[in-house]
């Protein structure tokens, strides 16, 4: 036969068996395939016991009510779309026994205030006993009415209910009927009432059921995507402690949402921050006892070293960055504790001196990049026009005693590194174990590394650029031991009175200037004597 779906030509044997195993959705969707099937699957005398058996295979679903037929309840159910324009809708009013759109409102829904007058006539406490009615937001059937953002909320019934009351009113309205009509009703509506409390129920479930499974699936997105990073041990050592696993879903996995592309970037970062904290933290615990006896050779052999060539000695800490250093407290299987100390004390002198070229260099580099126009062949740290300024304490010292000044050693308190993963900025990237190492020594030893960068060389450049005018010598290249041997004296004209002044060598000079002269203003006027 032309235009015959292809399953007819099949035994019924075998098509009911296909059919017997589809869910009630595909049923539904069977049935608008072609008339042949619709008729087929309608037909309750052919298909009810498919449709039985595809209800009686969802979970815990309330069994199909007596004023519904199978395949009415399972496009109830089911076919996420309102009734009437086929647009989506995910909200059933179970009451009503519908799926209406906020847009088709008015066309399938009566207000309460709306029902025929003969309603309230009728020997009944209440309407709703005779008609099932609902409770909808004023926006719409498919908004939820958890609050009143939206106003008042409506007392509906459907269009089809108050027609079918209506055209049961009207038949008996003059009869001996009248009384067995509301009988009927208020049974009828009972039931609804009882039968829709089980759909509740069961739409509670499923959804709960279906968040706990995207939370499940989205933890395990997460964790996978974590594991990738190289996260995996510290997700491994998550599992043992409870409140860090808590507070690790907490963060993300508890949404119950699908994880898509733009909400992983996000997520993972802030996941990725607090896995990495807990990895420093962890380290911290493994290698303190480490750390502190470290702290205490260190401290013992410097105090015994003597060398006149070094001019800062580092403290802890800036051994302990050290990469060669590193190698043997970060691997503390490698190496006893008496082999460690032996092999320190060997070379510590190499250390020390290794440190101090570097902090030097960086001081020096730090000048050369503030200063311009010093000539490559000239030290920076020798030139006699060089004053730095603290940008902590603002106060004034001079190179070498700028390589240990307090400043540029901070405590923990003072420069917080690790912060709660909701205080913080996420890192967005893997820290890598020299970069966990740094932050764990800097919490072991309560104290940040030796930084230069606190200090500014060009703090007073005029003012020493005007002196130095004065005086006949360029700035960018003369240098300490040329200013030293130079007799010229200088008088500051801005300070000294009629009767007296002061004479001054350039090093006092710089000295007076940086103390007594304003960092905003160029008013030092200076004599040669």
């Amino acid at each position: 036969m032309l235009g015959q779906p292809v399953v007819f030509g099949l035994p019924l044997e075998v098509l009911f068996e296909i059919l017997w195993y589809l869910h009630p959705l595909d049923l539904v969707y069977l049935t608008r395939v072609s008339k042949l099937l619709r008729s087929f699957l309608l037909s309750r005398h052919k298909a009810k016991s498919i449709w039985t058996g595809a209800l009686k295979r969802i979970d815990r679903l309330p069994q199909c009510p007596s004023y519904l037929s199978e395949p009415a309840y399972a496009n109830l159910l089911f076919w996420p779309f309102c009734h009437r324009c086929y647009s989506s809708c995910d909200v059933i009013q179970w009451e009503l026994r519908i799926r209406c759109c906020n847009g088709c409102t008015n066309d399938m829904l009566v207000v309460r205030d709306m029902l025929p007058s003969f309603v309230d006539q009728l020997n009944c406490l209440d309407a709703g006993q005779l008609i099932p009615m609902s409770v909808i937001s004023p926006a719409g059937p498919c908004v939820k009415h958890t609050d009143n953002t939206h106003g008042k909320l409506l007392t509906v019934a459907s269009h089809a209910d108050v027609n079918k009351l209506n055209m049961q009113y009207q038949f008996v309205k003059d009869g001996p009927l009248l009384d067995d009509l509301i009988i009927h009703r208020e049974k009828t509506t009972q039931e609804i009432y009882q039968h829709t409390a089980l759909c509740h129920t069961w739409e509670a479930e499923v959804a709960n059921q279906r968040r706990k499974e995207l939370v499940d699936q989205r933890k395990r997105d997460v964790v996978e995507k974590l594991e990738s990073l190289g996260l995996g041990d510290e997700l491994e050592s998550l599992r043992s402690d409870a409140s860090g696993l808590k507070e690790f879903d907490n963060l993300i996995v508890r949404q119950d949402q699908e994880l898509t592309d733009s909400s992983c970037q996000f997520s993972l970062q802030r996941l990725q921050n607090f896995l990495e904290i807990r990895r420093a933290r962890r380290l911290i615990v493994l290698l303190r006892d480490r750390f502190r006896n470290f702290a205490v050779v260190v401290n013992d052999m410097t105090k015994t070293f003597k060398n006149d060539k070094i001019n800062v000695f580092p403290q802890a800490i800036d051994i302990c960055l050290l990469s060669e250093v590193r190698c043997m407290i970060d691997v503390p299987e490698v190496m006893s504790a008496e082999a460690f100390v032996d092999a320190l004390t060997l070379r510590l002198p190499s250390l020390l001196s290794a440190w101090n070229l570097h902090a030097t260099k960086q001081l020096a580099d730090l000048v050369r990049a503030q200063l311009c126009g010093i000539n490559n062949d000239v030290d920076p740290l020798k030139l006699a026009a060089l004053v730095f300024r603290c940008s902590n304490c603002r106060l004034h010292v001079t190179y070498p005693s700028a390589l240990t000044h307090p400043c540029l050693r901070a405590k923990t308190f003072d420069k917080p590194w690790v912060q709660l993963p909701m205080e913080t900025a996420a890192l967005g990237r893997t820290m890598s174990p020299v970069e966990i190492y740094e932050k764990a020594a800097i919490e072991a030893f309560e104290t940040h590394p030796w930084d230069c960068t606190v200090l500014e060389a060009d703090g007073y450049t005029k003012r020493i650029h005007n002196l130095f005018q004065v005086l006949g010598r360029d700035p960018n290249s003369t240098l300490v031991d040329d200013m030293e041997s130079c007799p010229i004296r200088v008088t500051c004209k801005s300070c000294s009175g009629s009767r007296n002044r002061m004479i001054l060598t350039y090093r006092t000079a710089l000295i007076h200037l940086v103390r007594n002269h304003s960092d905003n203003k160029d008013d030092a006027v200076w004599v040669v004597v």
